[in-house]
């Protein structure tokens, strides 16, 4: 048996790996963002509000196999492995043990590996990028200039941020610029990712406003670089990750695509380290470093017999931990009351509960696209989220749901009446829900400013276009919605929104783009304020969110 395995130890491994990953991704309820991104499989195109096309074109091709959420994560698992491997062609120096060591003690790799998210293809791709690039700077053929490009753009169809390796990989070799297959490349990937980019123009660049503005804090929180720091490391870890963080940075690269390696792993934690003083860093964020962290480490821990001695002795606690959080995934396992949020424990009992409490009815959520999605997944119905002022935009402000419910009876669940709270054994916030006849919101409404808006001597002006979708205007006609009014909504520092009336109703829409001016009265405390333009719906104090925020200081 001992010598099968030092034998086939790789092909055990990775048959391991995946196997594993499989059997949780048929087992796991599935996590909030993965039910967002199946119901982009709904409405296939070439782009997103919040993220590129292809999370939705993997899980679709693995949902054509399996209707269910091993069918969501089916390509995920698959991509998972193979990053893994060619992560391990990547290595100079070859110690097998050690590099198994390493990719199992970096749990989010493991664990994560069969979630169905864009960090995933975007991993993947960022590993087989540097495999082409070192044959790439080896020979600049056309074959490799050409397989380049492409792995650029389907970098960029995986996240946007995947740009980043790109220009730290250009940094680590300025030559790169005056060799004529450095710019084949940069056409190819243009040509290949240009679908994506007309996709973006046709829809006025929505990704562009919402990850640049609508993600930033008001103010600066020391807490957002706090978090940032001790989430980098417990990415990497858990227990060992201070231990690779330091080797990968200690290491002094030997080649050009060990430097090129370096220079992503150091851009990447130095980029996301500034933007921490512009507001909240997600962990994941950095994740496609991962790849520089596991080649770099494994290079220096090769050379350093005491430190990889550490790695070697902690993996056993590392991987126990990483069983309990495994099996707490599993639906056999009670949700713990101590868990801070638990998005893989009783999705299919509350979505069976609304389903059952709607009957025949069409469903919509306010501001919640996570619980909308989620719905539509185990329910297999179309629902929607209404994104109101507290929230944000995403994908419902572009599909044609709201559109199927304006004028129908419609059940609405959201936290907006405390008197008629739903179950709180539900395993969510508290939710109440009412039936809406007729239900309306025009969510879809984009209003755009043209300019910054003023405050003086508390009046409020600005100049807008209002871009409507041409099915709409009809409807603004017809009572009651032609006498649904225009909001100006405030966001304090506290998140605290207050709403004025702008004067305008729907029934002063005339035509699909048309420009007003408001110039009203209204009265703000001293502070700093988020602006934004809201327009009621049927449920009373819950406008819809239609336009981006501008920043408004009172004094």
């Amino acid at each position: 048996m001992l010598n099968f395995i030092k034998k086939n130890h790789q092909l055990l491994f990775y048959a391991t790996w995946c196997s594993l990953n499989l059997i949780q991704a048929s087992c796991t309820e599935l996590f909030d963002d993965e039910a967002y991104y199946w119901v982009y499989t709904r409405f296939p195109d070439w782009g997103y509000f919040d993220h590129p096309p292809l999370v939705a074109f993997l899980i679709k091709a693995g949902y054509s196999l399996f209707p269910n959420e091993l069918g969501v994560r089916f390509m995920m698992v698959l991509l998972n492995t193979a990053t893994i491997f060619i992560t391990q062609q990547l290595l100079d120096k070859k110690n097998p043990w050690l590099f198994y060591a390493i990719a199992s003690s970096i749990a989010i790799v493991q664990i994560g590996g069969f979630m169905a998210v864009p960090d995933i293809p975007l991993l993947f791709f960022v590993a087989l990028f540097f495999w082409v690039y070192k044959r790439f700077v080896g020979n600049m053929d056309l074959r490799w200039s050409v397989l380049l490009g492409i792995n650029i753009a389907f970098l960029l169809y995986s996240k946007y941020h995947g740009l980043l390796v790109v220009l730290a990989t250009l940094a680590s070799n300025p030559r790169l610029f005056r060799r004529y297959q450095t710019y084949i490349v940069a056409i190819v990937a243009l040509i290949a990712f240009s679908p994506h980019l007309y996709w973006q123009y046709t829809h006025d660049f929505p990704s562009v406003q919402y990850h640049l503005f609508e993600r930033n804090a008001s103010s600066y929180d020391v807490r957002y670089t706090i978090e940032y720091l001790v989430g980098q490391v417990a990415l990497a870890g858990p227990l060992m990750g201070w231990l690779l963080l330091k080797a990968a940075f200690d290491y002094k690269p030997q080649d050009v695509l060990e430097r090129a390696l370096k220079y992503t792993l150091v851009g990447f934690y130095s980029f996301f380290l500034i933007s921490s003083f512009r507001g909240r860093i997600e962990a994941n964020w950095t994740v496609p470093a991962f790849i520089a962290l596991i080649v770099l480490s494994h290079q220096f821990l090769v050379a350093h017999s005491s430190w990889r001695s550490w790695l070697f002795k902690s993996l056993p606690i590392s991987l126990i931990f990483i069983f309990f959080v495994r099996a707490y995934m599993l639906p056999i396992i009670p949700k713990a009351n101590w868990f801070p949020k638990d998005e893989f424990h009783g999705n299919k009992t509350w979505a069976s509960f609304i389903k059952s409490s709607a009957g025949e009815l069409p469903v919509a959520f306010i501001g919640t696209y996570q619980k909308a999605s989620k719905y539509w997944f185990y329910a297999q119905r179309p629902c929607l989220s209404m994104n109101n002022i507290e929230y944000r935009r995403n994908n419902y402000n572009y599909w044609p749901v709201e559109d199927s419910l304006i004028g129908k009876r419609v059940l609405v669940v959201g936290n907006f009446d405390s008197s008629s709270h739903i179950d709180g054994n539900l395993n969510w916030d508290p939710m109440a829900m009412h039936i809406c006849m007729p239900y309306y919101s025009f969510s879809k409404i984009n209003i755009k400013a043209a300019g910054r808006p003023t405050y003086n001597n508390q009046r409020f002006k600005i100049a807008a276009t209002i871009n409507t979708p041409a099915n709409y205007l009809a409807w603004f006609r017809q009572t009651p919605y032609d006498t649904v009014s225009i909001m100006l909504a405030f966001e304090n520092e506290k998140e605290k929104v207050i709403t004025y009336p702008s004067g305008l109703s729907l029934r002063d829409i005339q035509s699909v783009d048309q420009e007003f001016r408001i110039n009203t009265s209204v009265d703000l405390p001293k502070g700093n304020y988020t602006f934004k333009f809201a327009i009621n719906s049927c449920t009373h104090q819950v406008p819809s969110m239609n336009s981006t925020g501008q920043k408004i200081i009172v004094e």
